[in-house]
């Protein structure tokens, strides 16, 4: 449970740092002309507005008692506050002279890497949390003790662990993007896509039946070494953002043009089922919605790079083959 609990507390305060240099980040991707003086007011617009609150707003810095949601919520308003809006418009108007070099900067594979960092560090921080967990469980099953429960829960958090250290090194090793998508919808639906999921873990934990555990427990671990399998055969074209960086049609991508997501959503229905309804089933379908409409954009970015892909599109279903 502290795994858990610093772990996620971890991937929060990246997220935060994440979105609170995005002006900066946006600047550079842009090639804006006054990158360095963006930059610059986005490093001091944090102690500026931190003082302007101590002094103006005290109790918003006065903690004690709060939950993590809350404080984070409250640390947001604080961090991502007016002074940081007046920078983020800066950053996204146009640029007058875009520098070449930063155009081409961002090109790069270690800018690649770079931008991959914060999904870095959310992947390896939930892969530690469940090794506490899977250690002890483990030990039960040495020892003889383990329930058939343990060994399905067992099974399950391990290939959870494993997709999330696969796609650790993917992130790290991956090919550079050759199109992107343009426009901010791609974006957002690659990133919500991915990341509204976990709101699910915030909710009420279900009581379920064993037989309802049980069902749970097998299809996160259906999900999550479907997952595996299929991640482990996209390789270095992975990516979370609609992006080309190498067509697969191979292994699974013979049968279906998005094999991960059909899989996905094994996990993500035994996840919802653990936690209290309707809110839970909500959240997964609607995850279900962004996957479908992420796949829309990826598609489009895959047909620009690859005419080959039209072929392929046309006979080969999008999620089930054979049915959808």
């Amino acid at each position: 449970m502290l795994a858990n609990y610093v772990g996620g507390s971890i991937n929060l305060v990246a997220l935060l740092l994440y979105a609170y240099f995005c002006p900066a980040i946006i600047a550079f991707c842009r090639g804006h002309h006054r990158f360095w003086l963006i930059l610059l007011a986005n490093v001091l617009i944090l102690p500026v507005q931190v003082s302007l609150a101590w002094r103006f707003f005290p109790g918003w810095l006065q903690f004690a008692g709060m939950g993590p949601l809350n404080a984070l919520a409250m640390v947001a308003a604080i961090y991502l506050g007016p002074g940081w809006l007046a920078v983020m418009a800066w950053a996204s108007a146009t640029p007058a002279k875009p520098k070449a070099w930063m155009l081409a900067a961002h090109e790069s594979k270690y800018f690649d890497l770079f931008m991959a960092l914060p999904l870095i560090l959310w992947f390896g921080t939930g892969a530690l949390a469940l090794r506490p967990t899977l250690v002890e469980e483990g030990n039960d099953i040495l020892a003889g003790t383990a329930t058939a429960f343990i060994y399905l829960r067992f099974f399950a958090l391990a290939a959870a662990a494993g997709f999330n250290l696969l796609l650790v090194y993917l992130l790290v090793v991956r090919d550079k993007p050759v199109k992107r998508s343009n426009g901010l919808a791609p974006r957002f639906f690659g990133f919500a896509g991915t990341f509204l999921g976990v709101a699910i873990l915030h909710l009420p934990v279900a009581s379920l039946s064993f037989p309802m555990q049980a069902l749970a427990a097998a299809l996160v671990g259906i999900g999550s070494l479907g997952s595996l399998l299929v991640l482990a055969r996209l390789g270095k074209a992975f990516s979370i953002m609609p992006e080309a960086r190498r067509l697969v049609t191979g292994g699974p991508y013979s049968y279906a043009r998005h094999p991960l997501y059909a899989v996905e959503a094994f996990t993500l229905i035994g996840t919802a089922i653990q936690f209290a309804q309707p809110w839970a089933g909500v959240l997964a379908a609607a995850v279900i919605v962004l996957q479908v409409t992420r796949s829309l954009h990826e598609e489009r970015v895959l047909v620009a790079a690859y005419p080959e892909y039209v072929a392929y599109r046309a006979r080969t279903k999008r999620f089930i083959p054979g049915i959808i």
